[in-house]
């Protein structure tokens, strides 16, 4: 018994931790007992109960998490794509700061309140990941690429070999790992940004109507507004540490077989 508590002593930590959050939340609403602010644990927990078996709700899930899978891989593509292209020619570089500087910058309520009369709410949330994630993944891929040692570039040069051969086969191995390694954590911030572009554009079929309507319905919808809002916490730390499980073993098997080549 001892055995296990050492080997897993930080998950029970974390476990213990959250079931004195849960203990401290169901106490302040039975104080306050003022359900449209605060609901008790026990009432979200049982509307969570009631969403997890209606085959509606996986419904919404799965569209929502289609959004954020589509929207993720083409911010992704062209985060590592266009970061070595900048990170190799500094005028590519100078001519993408203004577009990504505003990417950063501009409000996200702004731009899905736009983009909504432009694209529709369906597409909307989608593009509103790609605005999130390629910006971080392009900031990453270009520092990584400007640290390459410039040698290789004299090396490529004399050997005669072409742009796109030398970033398929030396320069995105070589900055594989750093786009890896942001997967883990930007997926979760994805996942929240496509869900908040769903509530502000209506969106159909997504967690983020239901969220809506049940903010809609707030005096009677309250433990289950809190249940949807446990969906994405749960659904973000699933993936999160999914994720970051299967980047690490990719990373080692890719420094593994470095090593090996070398």
């Amino acid at each position: 018994m001892r055995k296990f508590f050492t080997k897993n002593k930080y998950w029970l930590i974390t476990i213990a931790s959250a079931l004195i959050l849960f203990g401290v939340w169901e106490l302040i609403a039975r104080v306050m007992n003022l359900a449209i602010a605060l609901p008790t644990f026990s009432s979200v927990f049982l509307a969570f109960i009631n969403l997890i078996i209606k085959s509606s709700t996986y419904v919404s899930i799965a569209f929502t998490l289609l959004r954020c899978l589509i929207g993720y891989i083409i911010g992704f593509s062209l985060g590592i794509a266009l970061g070595i292209v900048a990170g190799k020619y500094k005028a590519v570089a100078s001519a993408m700061k203004p577009i990504v500087s505003s990417m950063r910058a501009v409000p996200v309520v702004a731009i899905t309140l736009v983009l909504t009369i432009w694209v529709g709410s369906e597409i909307l949330p989608s593009i509103i990941g790609v605005m999130l994630i390629f910006p971080i993944i392009y900031e990453q891929i270009k520092t990584a690429t400007e640290n390459i040692d410039p040698t290789i570039d004299d090396v490529l040069s004399e050997l005669g070999v072409g742009f796109f051969t030398s970033a398929r086969q030396i320069y995105l191995p070589l900055v594989a790992p750093y786009a890896l390694s942001s997967i883990s954590n930007t997926f979760g911030m994805n996942i929240k940004a496509v869900i908040s572009a769903e509530v502000l554009a209506y969106t159909v079929r997504s967690i983020g109507s239901e969220i809506y309507f049940s903010k809609q319905n707030f005096l009677q919808e309250t433990p289950t507004l809190f249940a949807w809002i446990t969906i994405t916490i749960l659904l973000s730390v699933i993936f999160e540490t999914l994720l970051r499980f299967i980047m690490k073993k990719v990373i080692n098997k890719l420094t593994w077989f470095s090593a090996m080549k070398n």
